[in-house]
């Protein structure tokens, strides 16, 4: 049993916070990784999630306490995405930066490793030519080609197809070492966690279940529920004591004694109450506005994809697109689906033409429709000229960003840049919504409220997604099945 494992890593009493104190993310937090367990990092959008990855690879250093690693075991991590400095590495560049030293055999190790994330390419090409899910499987492979004790997984599902998922959880299932997994995907956890570290928000704790992945939910939820029904409780007391006070206060005498003293005891009533746990709250419903944009929004002739042989192939296609139609591009990683949607965006594709004034709400797998650069509030403000301040206030709120407004946007998690894109289309109300992988990186609270809202959207919206069940709760889409031309 994975409870009686040797300790591998070790968190003993270590603080860390950003901006001089302002954004705490550990206060004294303590917790240990037992050697060949399957640990998931639960926590919403911004608990800290990757800045604990950051802290055990030594990318961050604690304010306080220690963080021991055991014996001196090594450390890898598969991040979520490819810097974008990197995105004219050839294969073998990628691969030769996490090594101090020049490995004459690494050509062979490369090949070696690509098997095992199942993916076949030239080593001389450049990181840019590759789709999201063949870069995810690049970014699994250079964390395993380091051949760590403790691996670090960041949502590495994203991008992933149905196969790409299937190969990463028969490849988990298998392995041997530490794994630490952070993922917004249920049911990808469930196959293979033995336990969780759980970010405690409201005083920045870490708290540590075993059990499978929907065990500890379910624990979890019952715990909320528990501190719940204790404040509820707590609230009668001091309810019904109160207007006890008041009618005892008004009797003078020894009445009085018994109003003063029950105010010491709505004082000891008031210290039972909690906190209730803040990864409890969900964005709530929100609607994206459309302006009834009549006649075409989108027409597309022609579609151009990668075929098996990776060559460029173009196939004859009529598709229009009006208000309230909806379609799912789908297909295997490499065909070019995000590609695709790109060159729509930027006006690139003859073939796939959007009418010219209509208003484009971009959600792309990598972020790109954003300004690292601008804050919070420029990136909202930038979506409408029309748009009042307290609006802009309102929508950031909306989206757990109210206390981000002063922050650049490259500063945010990737959780909460997925928020920001979904606040920025309120603000816009786009005619048109293209969307590459719209549950990247979103907490799995905010993701039935999120499919809600693009399935009453009005407009027209073009989407890929790898994500059945986000998938199931979208209504009324036509499916373009790109494989179905190979």
């Amino acid at each position: 049993m994975s409870e009686k494992n040797n300790a591998i890593l070790r968190f003993d009493n270590v603080s860390f916070d950003y901006n001089d104190g302002a954004n705490i993310i550990l206060n004294e937090a303590s917790f240990s990784v037992r050697e060949n367990t399957k640990i998931t990092i639960m926590g919403q959008n911004g608990a800290g999630k990757s800045t604990i990855f950051k802290l055990i690879t030594g990318e961050l250093k604690p304010k306080s306490g220690k963080i021991n690693i055991v014996n001196g075991n090594s450390v890898a991590i598969a991040r979520q995405v490819i810097p974008k400095e990197q995105f004219l590495y050839t294969v073998r560049e990628f691969f030769e930066q996490v090594f101090d030293e020049k490995d004459y055999q690494l050509d062979m190790k490369i090949n070696n490793i690509l098997k095992e994330v199942n993916l076949k390419t030239n080593l001389d090409k450049k990181i840019k030519d590759f789709s999201g899910g063949q870069q995810a499987r690049l970014l699994l492979a250079q964390a395993l080609i380091q051949e760590p004790d403790i691996l670090l997984l960041d949502e590495p599902t994203n991008n992933l197809d149905k196969d790409g998922i299937g190969d990463l959880i028969g490849f988990l299932l298998t392995y041997l070492k530490t794994v630490i997994v952070i993922s917004h995907d249920a049911d990808f956890l469930n196959m293979f966690t033995d336990g969780v570290l759980y970010l405690n928000k409201n005083d920045n704790t870490v708290e540590q279940y075993w059990g499978d992945y929907y065990t500890v939910l379910e624990e979890i939820k019952n715990q909320i529920e528990k501190e719940k029904s204790q404040n509820a409780r707590a609230e009668k007391k001091m309810k019904d004591a109160k207007e006890k006070i008041n009618y005892f206060a008004n009797k003078g005498g020894k009445m009085r004694k018994i109003a003063k003293k029950m105010k010491e005891e709505i004082e000891e009533v008031e210290d039972e109450k909690v906190i209730v746990r803040k990864d409890d709250k969900t964005i709530p419903n929100f609607e994206i506005p459309f302006d009834n944009y009549n006649g075409p929004i989108v027409q597309i002739k022609n579609i151009t994809i990668v075929n098996k042989e990776g060559e460029l192939q173009t196939n004859k296609v009529k598709i229009q697109l009006k208000k309230k139609e909806k379609l799912l591009i789908k297909g295997p990683n490499g065909i070019g689906k995000s590609t695709l949607l790109k060159r729509m965006v930027n006006g690139k594709d003859n073939d796939a033409k959007i009418t010219s004034d209509v208003k484009i709400g971009y959600y792309s797998q990598d972020f790109d429709a954003l300004d690292m650069s601008m804050s919070v509030w420029d990136s909202l403000h930038e979506m409408s000229n029309e748009v009042t301040n307290q609006e802009v206030y309102d929508t950031a709120g909306r989206f757990m960003l109210a206390k981000l407004i002063k922050s650049k946007v490259g500063a945010l998690s990737e959780g909460q840049k997925g928020l920001l894109c979904y606040a920025r289309f309120i603000i816009q109300r786009p005619d048109l919504l293209i969307m590459d992988e719209p549950s990247n990186h979103i907490n799995f609270r905010h993701l039935p409220v999120i499919a809600d809202a693009l399935n009453n959207y009005k407009g027209a919206m073009i989407m890929i997604s790898h994500d059945e069940e986000f998938l199931s709760n979208i209504k009324d889409v036509d499916e373009l099945d790109l494989s179905s031309f190979l």
